[in-house]
């Protein structure tokens, strides 16, 4: 069985990255789901605060997933042999690259204003754990493209062999 190095060392620190994105978003959402209740009894009466409740989950939830599907795809590049389907490895590790740097531009043009509020730990620490996934997710979009640029190198080493 072919075994690449480059590949297996490009990949555990996706997957540690990705547990611990992972866990900082497992974290966030239940302290955000806590104010979820006022938020949706405020939103019956203001379109700006139903926006923003809307926005808030469609964030969280791309943190959640982005870093999800890194963490299985991480997981798949340590125990597959990636080599017999050289091009799709390509494609796939590239594609992540693309889903973390987007989700993690999609998550800052909504945190990046967004301000801590007095008196309302919960809801001020879970704004904390989804800025890290928001960072994380932009890492691992860097660390995807990397993990691309290697499975190309070694798609164009197979073929010059």
């Amino acid at each position: 069985m072919y075994i690449n190095v480059l590949s297996i060392l490009g990949a555990i620190p996706l997957f540690i990255i990705s547990v611990y994105s992972l866990s900082h978003s497992c974290r966030s959402i239940p302290k955000l789901r806590r104010y979820e209740d006022r938020a949706e009894k405020s939103a019956e009466w203001s379109n700006v605060v139903e926006k923003r409740l809307w926005a808030t989950r469609y964030t969280v939830t791309a943190g959640f997933v982005t870093t999800a599907i890194s963490l299985c795809a991480s997981v798949f590049y340590l125990l597959s042999d990636t080599h017999t389907c050289k091009i799709r490895a390509v494609v796939a590790a590239a594609c992540l690259a693309f889903m973390g740097l987007r989700t993690s531009e999609y998550m800052r043009d909504f945190w990046a204003d967004k301000h801590k509020i007095p008196l309302m730990d919960e809801y001020n620490d879970a704004v904390s754990h989804t800025v890290h996934v928001m960072g994380l997710s932009g890492v691992l979009g860097m660390g995807w493209g990397v993990m691309a640029a290697i499975k190309t190198w070694e798609l164009l080493s197979w073929h010059l062999h």
